[in-house]
């Protein structure tokens, strides 16, 4: 090339080495304000799971206290050593005795967080994989096996229902007498298992089942734990 027409040509590319420059620095912020912005959003979505899993951990542990509960009233009531005194220490309600015997306990720990970032997509700002795993764990395997526990506590439940009502209707009708005492009712509800054995081997059943979904609810507060210690380490 010609001295002339290299003279000529270098305004042209002085701007172009001026316009890539410009570009590149362009992209450059861009970029940095893309990842700063995404900093700022996984922060926002690691300190909304801290907080779901404080909410989820005061959920498990008065549900922990109420099946624990319920294993020492069924354990007390199907027990040889049948003590009043003993079910008087778990609750002095006929209502809460009742409850254990007619209904199942559901488990419903508050997601809505977790559940809104799935939904929202923002569970992808989320960038280590171990509290990924966690929460798959925690809100998939674990909470399956926890809510199948149920479903089969469920249907134990109906099958006690209609022994009650079948077998047993003075049992059901000294729940709702006011003038049945705790006393008399738990007692009449032992006497009443103690010669049934159909009754008895259906709390029986049902009482292996509360101990297993105590391990199962133990199991998902370990892997909470873990969670939790994870999103810490990441937030300092």
């Amino acid at each position: 090339m010609s001295k002339k027409k290299l003279k000529g040509f270098k305004p042209y590319l002085f701007d172009f080495l001026v316009i890539v420059l410009g570009v590149t620095v362009s992209f450059w912020f861009n970029q940095l304000a893309i990842k700063r912005n995404d900093n700022k959003e996984r922060i926002k979505v690691l300190t909304s799971i801290e907080k779901e899993v404080y909410e989820i951990k005061k959920y498990c542990d008065e549900r922990l206290a109420a099946w624990n509960d319920d294993i020492a009233l069924y354990s007390e009531l199907i027990s040889s050593e049948f003590d009043v005194d003993e079910i008087i220490k778990i609750t002095s309600s006929k209502g809460r005795v009742e409850f254990n015997l007619i209904y199942y306990r559901d488990f419903e720990p508050p997601m809505n967080r977790y559940t809104s970032m799935i939904n929202s997509g923002n569970i992808k700002f989320v960038s280590s994989e171990s509290v990924k795993e966690a929460l798959t764990r925690l809100h998939t395997l674990n909470f399956s096996r926890l809510k199948t526990s149920v479903e089969y506590e469920k249907s134990l439940k109906e099958q006690l229902i209609k022994v009650l009502t079948e077998e047993h209707p003075k049992i059901v009708l000294a729940a709702e007498d006011n003038s049945v005492s705790i006393n008399s009712y738990a007692n009449l509800l032992h006497e009443s298992i103690n010669k049934d054995e159909e009754l008895r081997s259906n709390l029986t059943i049902q009482l292996k089942y509360f101990e297993t979904r105590v391990s199962l609810l133990n199991l998902y507060m370990y892997t909470l734990d873990e969670l939790d210690n994870l999103v810490k380490d990441l937030l300092i």
